[in-house]
């Protein structure tokens, strides 16, 4: 499995709206929370950089019946948290 850098992200009423990613030697895309989230339950890393300094990995959270939320930390919370990154632009 990789590690995928998150370089940029949005979070609108509680979901991850876009990340802006890249993988090591490949442009920047962006992708939805769906991808992310199938991405990451194929035991993909979302590291989240700021700065060029690597954050801790983003935390696949199980809410019970087939949902997730996506976080920077793991509080079992049911909405998604990112840490201060950049706001993405489509």
């Amino acid at each position: 499995m990789g590690d995928i850098l998150v370089k940029r992200g949005s979070v609108v009423d509680g979901k991850i709206e876009e990340l802006v990613v890249q993988f090591h030697g490949l442009a920047e895309r962006t992708i939805d929370r769906d991808t992310a989230l199938k991405w990451m339950r194929d035991g993909h890393s979302l590291i989240p950089t700021v700065n060029g300094k690597r954050l801790t990995a983003l935390q696949l959270v199980d809410l019970g019946d087939e949902s997730y939320a996506i976080r920077h930390d793991n509080a079992s919370e049911p909405e998604d948290d990112l840490p201060p990154l950049p706001g993405a632009a489509s």
